[in-house]
């Protein structure tokens, strides 16, 4: 039987770990956090879901996924290859689609709660 997976109170946990960095860091490395709680099959890939959590810095994005994204706490802004930029703050929510390019400047430590959609590699 298939069953519902929860992540009680996503904005207070405390048993996030060190995780591989979400994208490539222009200059310092900012640490880097993260609590999955389901991973499961989706038609033509996987699907991701968590709490991630990063410190202040840069980083260089090229996305082979899509994300949408809940923010629980901080200041991101996100510059597209094109030069567009999308600042989002506590409260806001996003996707990045898929093939997105840009930076990601963790202005103010953030914590957001994801859903990844991650392709098969023939897809």
């Amino acid at each position: 039987m298939v069953e519902i997976s929860v992540q009680k109170n996503p904005a207070r946990l405390v048993n996030l770990e060190a995780c591989e960095s979400f994208g490539a860091p222009v200059g310092a490395l900012p640490l880097q956090t993260n609590a999955g709680f389901f991973e499961g099959d989706l038609a033509g890939g996987q699907l991701y879901t968590g709490t991630w959590e990063c410190e202040p810095g840069v980083l260089e994005l090229d996305l082979e996924l899509t994300e949408f994204c809940y923010l629980l706490e901080g200041h991101w802004k996100f510059t597209s290859q094109t030069g567009v930029v999308t600042e989002v703050k506590e409260g806001d929510s996003w996707v990045f689609p898929r093939g997105w390019k840009g930076t990601a400047e963790v202005i103010k430590k953030v914590r957001k709660v994801y859903a990844m959609m991650v392709p098969d590699e023939a897809s």
